[in-house]
This record gives C-alpha cells, structure tokens and sequence, in this order.
C-alpha cells in the first residue's frame, strides 16, 4: 500500500514536472520570438529610413541642382551666391533696408536693337515673333558667352550686355566691339536665309557703373549709371549694321579696328565743381563707327573668336531654325507628339496561351523594377556623402551606460521619449511600451493562474490579488503613458502622472516593479507550499519559477540595459537567499542526507546549487547583453531618424530657398508647366525649352518713375549707391502692394519703368465668369501705385511732387514666353503690349492714361475723361482717355 502512494506521488510529480518544463519551454521560445521581432523591425526600420532619406535628400538636391541651373543661367552664379548670402544675414530686415550693390570703375556696356523688327513682325501672329524673336536671342546669347559677355535683358526687340562685371575682365571693350560686330553679322545671315530687311544698332560705351538687384519680386541683375544712359544714347544715334562706340571705348580699341568719326552726342553727366561736390551738366562727346568686318584681334596677345567662326557658327544654327512655314503654328505647346512605347504582337496563338505570356512577361517586368529600385538604393547608400551606413557598426554611443557622445542628441532622446509628438508607427517606442506592458501583464497572470493550478498549497493567498491588483494598475499606468500626449491632458493630476512616468528614471523604476512582481510571486510560494508538499516537488516548482522570473527581465523592450542588470541581479540573488533561508528538505532524513541526496546524473544536491549560482550568474550576464543590444537598437533607430530628418530638413530648405529665388525671376506656374511638359531640365540641349502661350484678353500697364534718373539720380552721393538704395525702395513699395492682388503679377523692373500684368495665369483666370475682374484689379493697382508714389514723397522726401509717374494701361491680346537657351527671358510681348508702353511715355505726369478699348472694357467700374487724340508710333492716331477714379 505504501508503494502505491510513493508511486503516485512520483507519477503526480512526474506530471507537474513536465507541465511546469512545457511552460518554461513555451514562455522560453515566446520570449526568444517577441524579442527577435522587435530587433528585426527596428533593425529594418534602420534601413528603411536611411534608404529613404538618402533617397529623398538626393532627389531634393537634384531638384535644387536643377532649379540652381536656372537661376544661374538667370543671373550670374557670383552674383546669386552673394545675393542669397545677404538675404540669409538681413532676413530679419524688410527687403527696402537692404540692397545688392557693387561699383565697377572700368566696364564696357552694350545696347542693340532690331531695327525694322516691329514692321516686319506686323504681319505675323504674336507666336511666330516669339519664335523669330528666339531664334535671333539664342544666336546672341551663345555668341555673348563666347565674348566674354553677362547678358542683362530683354526689352521687346532691345538687347543689352555688359563686359567687366560682375567678373572681371581686361578685355570688356574688346568683348562688346566684337559681340556688337557679331550681332551685325547674324542679322546679315538672317536676312540672307529669310529675305528680309532688317538690321541692328548697336551702342558701346566704356565707363562706371552699378551693378545692383533692385526690387523684391521678379528681380534681375542690372547696371546702373550715366555711363549706362551713354550707352544706350549711342544705340538710339546709331547707324544700322554698325557699332556706334564713345570716344572712352575708342581708346581701348582704335588699334584693333578702322573707325571713322561719328556725330558728336550731347550727354547729361555730372562734372566736379569745387571741393567736395559735382553737378550736373550737359557735355558733348565724340563717338565713332566701327566698320563691319573690320577686326584683326588675332594680331593680339589675346585671341577672341572671329567672324568667321561666329558666322559659321550662327549658320549652323541657322541650318536647324525652323523655316517660316514653321511660324504658322500658334503655340509652342504642341511642338512635340507623344510617342507610345506599346508594340502590338504579331502572333496569334490562343487567348489561353497570350494571356499566360502576358501574365509571365507582367511578372518579370515587375520583378525587374523592383531589383532595379534595390540596385539604386543600395547604389545610393554607398554613395552617401554622410557615410551613414557606417552607424550600424559603429554607432556614436559610450561603451559602459549607451549614452550618445553629443550630450545634445542624448538631451533630445530623452526628449522624444518623454514627449514623442506625431504618428506612431510599429517601430515606435510609444507602441513598444504598450507592448511591453501587455506582454508583462499577461506574464504575470499566467504566472498566477500556474502557481494556483500545480495545486501546491491549499488555499489561495491573499497577496496573490494584491499583486494582481498592483500588476493592473501599472499595466493601467503604462498603458495611459503609451497612448497619450502631454498636450492632449487635461488633468493636473494625470499630466503630472505622465511626466514622472515617463521620466528617465521613473519609467525604470516602474518597470523594475513590473518586472520584479513575478520574482515576488516566487518568493511567497514557500511561504505558502502545502507541508503535505514534497520537497523535490517543492524545489522543481521554485527553480522553474526563478527561471521564468529572471526571463521576464528580458522582456522589456524599450528599457535601458543598466536597469534590467540590477533588476535581473535582485532576481538572482533573492531567489538565492530566499531558497537558502527556507531549508527545505525532507523531514525524515536530515540535513547531511539532503546535502549529499543525488538529484539525477549522479550530481549532489550541495553541488547543484552551486551549479545553480553558476546559472543565475550567466543569466544575469545573458539578459544584461540582450538589454545592451536592444537599447543600442533603440538608440540607433532614434539617431538615424534625427540625422535623416535634419538632412531632409536641410535639402527641403536648400532646395525651398531655390524655389524662392528662382520663382522670384520666372512665374511658378510657367515653371510648373515647363516641368509638366518635359523641359524644366536646363541642362538638356534642347530647343524645347522655349515656351510661349497665347492669351486673349490681358490687361497691361507700364509705370514710370519718368523723372528720377533725370532729377533725383545723383553720383556725388555715395558714387550713385544712395541714388540706387533711394529707387531700391521705390521699386520694392510697388512690389509690396502685389500682395493684396490675386491676378496681378509683376513682370519685370528696368530701371525707372515698371511693367505689370494681369490674367496671365490661366486657372485663376477661369474662375473668374466674366473674365474681367483680373483688368479691375490692374487698375485698381496702378491708381495705389499713384498713391503710394506720392505717399513716399511726401514721407521720405519732404515733397508730395518730387517723384512723377506715368501710367500706360492697355489690354488685349498677349503672347508670354521664355526666349533663349543660355540666358532664359520671360516676358510679354504684342501689340497690347507696345501700346500700353506708347501710353505711358505720351501721357502726362500723374494720369493714368487707357486705350478707348480698355476704357470700354472697364466702364461702370471706374470714371474716365477723354484726354484725346494723338500720334502713337506703330499705330497712328489713337483716342485716348484718363482714369479718374473707381466709379
């Protein structure tokens, strides 16, 4: 009888053996499994998000390059540079406080215009003079760069450069006597090709000037002073077909070229008078005419292209222009045809058998795009300048405590894990700590549940509900930290709950009474074993316990290593001292028979409890290694995140800062448009990157400062800089009121003359049912214009009358378009706008005069007077009316 008890009771120990084995086994592999899926998933999250922000931060820098491209064929790289360096220092500054400004004492400018362009031109529609217009720019600015000359504008048909600035160069007069002898030369090879009769002035002069960005909006790099008046004085006197130079070019050139006497030009300058101050006085000059073909600069030390070669080279160009069947188009817009890449099949076999080569062939194709974007992001990283890849073997953390070197990162990854703000996604930490808890409160109650089932004691202890209790209220805790936000509590009480959980030190310390309720629970089952309980059923429970308590510490996946060593540690050694404390062994044998009992594979039982010791120890070492590991994950993660996102950051803004100043020179939606349509790249030879649109019904207005170079414009002070700061912050106030204006768009600043439109942007146009309010607002902006110019008199200069301006206003039909390849241009051209220019230079100062056309198209909505008629150039006789108010 007493055999049969002794056996069952090792056949029920037997069984509680392996039940308790399986769980230890079972919570063994879940624990291996959750921390391997966070290491996985951090460690591609890692990837992932280095490959991207290479990825974007590359695709952004070559979204700056190519906006840089423009920008510099806009304006001069030095010059962009320089530009932008300021308004990064004076960026807390209005834009009227501050001004690009540099003085050249010795350079050479260059003005030509088509003589003959406007009749010829008469008779076609407004794109094809676009196209002829292009064409003929193109030409000139590739001859230009080879001159060693900065293109400066475009003024319909009017083209001007200058040598010696912003880079200096010995040679500028040389450089614009041959780019002006170059000029006359492709104009003789167009009306060679083309039969026409149309020829070129050109004024060169040599002199001082400003360089200087004036205005805030559609800026550009032009120069100012006399010497600038000069020049263009000497193309207006000029004879077609030759250069007209000034007698201070004439000295720099007279060795190279045959020249012959010209007329001699009356000029406004300013002459020193006295001591300490000039004034302004009219002078006579001698100018001369260089004579077509007449160069011999290879005898020179310094060797310039001939004509020879800028002839054949504009011939050849000249061989791939477009005939003039080919202005018959009306837009540039349908220029190119899309070609389809799609080829039919030749064979018929079945629809069964297609439809498997089309699947199989999908397949591949699929297949091969998708090695091919794995190819280009690993291509990517190695190319990385940042060498990022490298922090996955050797991240910037100290080797004992895992803490960043830069006590700046490791201050913002405290940050982000006490105030992580944004989208959680599967790698968060946010979601990792609410893992953690799930998975710890599960832990415990089945720890709970086992304890009770084994049967081992006879009654269940209360403490086994206090620490289900306390194991809630920290799941509770946990639970309310990983789902919140600190700015999203209400509650006093509870944000303060928050931020002392999610402190540093007090998230270690509730996790560590997480973690530790387990071990508890094992220590209080000797408390609680049944007496009637044998001792080797006794010390496999409790050992298996220990085992799965230690494990816990594990578990966490978001702690620091330094907490879960000294949590493990206490661990370890409790369950040892407890073990030692409790003496458990069999009461009828005593303690020397319990020491030297053999246990299995002939080990005693006092040295199996230094084998135990040997095991905990390895355990705390394995838990603190796998803690290391995973907070160096962490850390990792973070850190790559940061860098990625200060890099992305850093690309955005370069690449938000190019936008700006590229959007600053050419309109956004015209750029948009040129990238819709393939041509956005500047670095591509190609001739589609001209673009023209025809509109209907535009409204146009040129404003002039029509007295300030003549009056106002002084170079004794300041050599000219106060003069220009002065006009600086007169263009800049016309810029500033645009922003009240939806359709009105500024187009382009020369000088004292300001030119604006409305209703060239297309969407915003449809919006409007009648297709008017976009005219009302230009008017609208050219009666505050008036104001404002006599509200800065007044203001600033102490006289209401001191600045006098003229205002031309026309609408009608209107051709937009970007001219040039090196160079690109926007700007308007038409017969509106040539009228509205007409109507601004004959109208009187402080009027806004309109076209009898424009007039009928605004009336109701402001009051006109009839001024009446008079002789427009290109137009003959034409009724004209003033703008007396809003009606």
């Amino acid at each position: 009888m007493r055999l049969a008890e002794e056996f069952h009771q090792l056949s029920s120990r037997g069984t509680t053996t392996r039940i308790l084995e399986a769980f230890e086994w079972m919570f063994v592999c879940f624990a291996a499994l959750y921390l391997g899926f966070w290491g996985s998933i951090r460690r591609r999250f890692v990837f992932f998000k280095l490959g991207k922000s290479v990825q974007a931060r590359n695709q952004c820098e070559t979204a700056r390059q190519g906006k840089v491209c423009w920008i510099e064929a806009i304006v001069p790289s030095k010059v962009s540079h320089e530009y932008q360096r300021m308004r990064k220092i004076n960026e807390h500054l209005e834009m009227t406080e501050w001004i690009y400004i540099q003085t050249y004492e010795s350079v050479t400018m260059l003005f030509a215009d088509i003589v003959g362009f406007t009749k010829m031109s008469s008779g076609l529609t407004a794109s094809q003079v676009v196209r002829i217009l292009g064409n003929l720019v193109r030409q000139f600015d590739a001859l230009c760069e080879m001159k060693h000359c900065e293109k400066l504008g475009l003024i319909g048909d009017c083209y001007y450069c200058v040598s010696g600035c912003p880079e200096r160069f010995k040679y500028h007069a040389r450089s614009c006597t041959e780019m002006g002898l170059g000029m006359c030369e492709i104009l003789k090879l167009f009306n060679k090709k083309h039969g026409t009769d149309i020829n070129i002035r050109v004024g060169v002069h040599t002199g001082r000037a400003h360089a200087a960005v004036i205005g805030a909006v559609r800026f550009h790099y032009d120069v100012y002073s006399y010497d600038a008046i000069i020049a263009n004085e000497l193309e207006q006197s000029g004879r077609p077909g030759w250069v007209h130079i000034s007698h201070s070019t004439y000295e720099h050139v007279h060795k190279y070229y045959r020249a012959i006497p010209g007329p001699e030009l009356l000029i406004n300058r300013e002459d020193a008078f006295g001591w300490a101050r000039q004034v302004p006085e009219s002078v006579r000059i001698f100018t001369y005419f260089i004579e077509p073909g007449s160069t011999n600069i290879r005898q020179t030390m310094y060797q310039l292209p001939n004509l020879t070669t800028s002839g054949s080279s504009s011939t050849a160009e000249d061989t791939t222009a477009p005939s003039w069947s080919s202005f018959e188009s009306d837009s540039f817009e349908h220029d190119y045809k899309e070609q389809s890449d799609e080829k039919r099949p030749t064979w018929r076999e079945g629809e069964t058998v297609a439809q498997e080569l089309t699947d199989i062939k999908m397949s591949h194709q699929a297949n091969m795009a998708k090695l091919k974007r794995d190819i280009t992001l690993i291509n990517d990283l190695r190319a990385d300048p940042a060498n990022h890849r490298l922090l996955f073997q050797h991240p910037p953390i100290t080797a004992i405590l895992l803490q960043f070197r830069d006590p700046e990162v490791e201050w913002h990854y405290q940050l982000h894990m006490r105030q992580a703000i944004g989208p959680s996604f599967v790698d968060s930490e946010k979601l990792a700590r609410v893992c953690d808890a799930v998975i710890l409160f599960v832990t415990i109650v089945l720890i709970l549940v086992v304890t009770m089932v084994v049967g081992l004691h006879s009654t269940v202890p209360i403490f086994f509900y206090i620490y289900f209790i306390i194991a809630g209220i920290i799941f509770a805790i946990l639970c309310f930290t990983g789902t919140n936000y600190p700015d999203r509590i209400k509650s006093k009480f509870f944000r303060k709950l928050y931020y002392f959980c999610t402190h540093p030190m007090g998230y270690e310390l509730i996790l560590s009474i997480y973690t530790l309720l387990p071990t508890a629970v094992t220590l209080e089952f000797i408390k609680t074993v049944s007496k009637d309980s044998h001792p080797d059923e006794v010390s496999s429970v409790y050992f298996t316990f220990m085992a799965i308590s230690t494990l816990v510490h594990c578990l966490p996946s978001s702690s620091a290593a330094w907490a879960r060593g000294i949590s493990v540690s206490l661990t370890v050694c409790s369950g040892f001292i407890k073990w030692e404390s409790e003496e458990i062994y069999d009461p009828g044998k005593g303690k020397f028979c319990a020491a030297n009992k053999v246990i299995s594979n002939g080990i005693l039982q006092r040295n199996s409890e230094i084998i135990a010791a040997y095991e905990g120890f390895i355990a705390i070492i394995l838990i603190y290694m796998l803690s290391r590991h995973s907070e160096r994950t962490n850390k990792l993660c973070f850190l790559v995140h940061r860098e990625a996102e200060i890099e992305s950051e850093s690309a955005e803004l370069a690449a938000k800062e190019a936008n700006e100043f590229l959007y600053n020179i050419i309109p956004r939606y015209v750029f948009r448009d040129l990238e819709r349509t393939g041509r956005g790249n500047l670095s591509e030879e190609s001739s589609s990157l001209r673009y023209a649109v025809t509109h209907g019904l535009i409204a146009v207005a040129f404003i002039s400062v029509s007295n300030f170079f003549s009056t106002l414009y002084r170079e004794d002070r300041q050599g000219g800089a106060a003069s220009l700061r002065l006009l600086h912050r007169i263009i800049c106030s016309f810029d500033n009121l645009l922003k009240n204006f939806t359709y009105v768009e500024k187009i382009k600043s020369i000088r004292e003359n300001y030119l604006v439109a409305s209703g060239l942007n297309s969407k915003l146009v449809q919006s409007d049912p009648n297709n008017k309010a976009h005219m009302v607002e230009l008017m609208r902006y050219c009666i505050l214009v008036r104001d404002a110019l006599h509200k800065f008199g007044r203001t600033e200069l102490g006289d209401p009358n001191i600045l006098v301006s003229k205002i031309g206003y026309n609408c009608g039909p209107v051709t937009a378009g970007i001219i040039g390849t090196a160079k690109p241009h926007y700007d308007i051209w038409g017969d509106t706008v040539n009228v509205a220019s007409r109507m601004c230079y004959t109208g009187s100062p402080g009027l806004i005069q309109v076209t009898e056309h424009a007039r009928e198209e605004l009336e109701g909505k402001f009051l006109f007077s009839f001024r009446g008629e008079f002789y427009v150039k290109g137009k003959g006789i034409m009724r004209t009316y003033v703008c007396d108010g809003i009606g």
